[in-house]
């Protein structure tokens, strides 16, 4: 079966195998592979995400998360999307045949964006890739300071993110983390996300 699969199918597979079995939820499913679609030109050919109401979305994923449902292979759980005991074996044989390369980026994308509750999610993602302008959240654009500090202060992200997600200069960002206690410097050992988040 696994030579079947289509790269939609396999990379969710992939992706749902390196977060543990399962995604927090449809949300961060798109925005995951729509991370994914930047790394990997087979996903993104199958992909065509548009600007929706929260940020990039994909018709095609959703309509393969559905064939892969009926399929037996994921479920949802309380809005979870996760991998059945049938696509646990599947996903596991397609993580050992992909490349050390996919292995690596997935397995970023899926740690880095796995952890963002939904605030940080759609900031990290607005910010990284675009596609905020039909977004029923962007307020949280006009909240991207007190987000970034956040992500700052829990570890989630380097000195050099959280001021590109604030929108400003590492130097002003340093003053902002301060005055609310921060030691940003410290925070420099955190993982500086998926390690593709793009320059604009």
């Amino acid at each position: 079966m696994a030579a079947e699969l289509s790269a939609i199918e396999r990379y969710m597979l992939m992706l749902l195998y390196a977060s543990g079995g399962r995604v927090r939820g449809r949300l961060w499913l798109q925005k995951e592979m729509y991370a994914l679609s930047r790394a990997f030109e087979d996903l993104r050919e199958e992909l065509d995400f548009e600007a929706y109401s929260y940020g990039p979305f994909s018709e095609a994923l959703e309509e393969s998360r559905d064939m892969m449902e009926n399929s037996g292979l994921i479920r949802e759980v309380e809005r979870k999307v996760e991998l059945t005991d049938a696509g646990a074996r599947l996903a596991e044989f397609v993580w050992r045949q992909a490349s050390d390369r996919e292995r690596e980026i997935v397995k970023g994308v899926a740690e880095f964006m796995g952890s963002l509750d939904q605030d940080e999610l759609l900031l990290y993602t607005y910010v990284a890739y675009g596609m905020a302008e039909r977004s029923e959240r962007r307020d949280v654009m006009k909240r991207r300071v007190s987000i970034a500090l956040r992500m700052l202060r829990e570890g989630k992200v380097s000195v050099g993110l959280a001021a590109k997600l604030a929108g400003m200069p590492i130097t002003e960002f340093v003053k902002e983390a301060v005055k609310v206690g921060i030691k940003p410097f410290e925070a420099e050992e955190a993982e500086d996300g998926d390690g593709n988040v793009e320059e604009n």
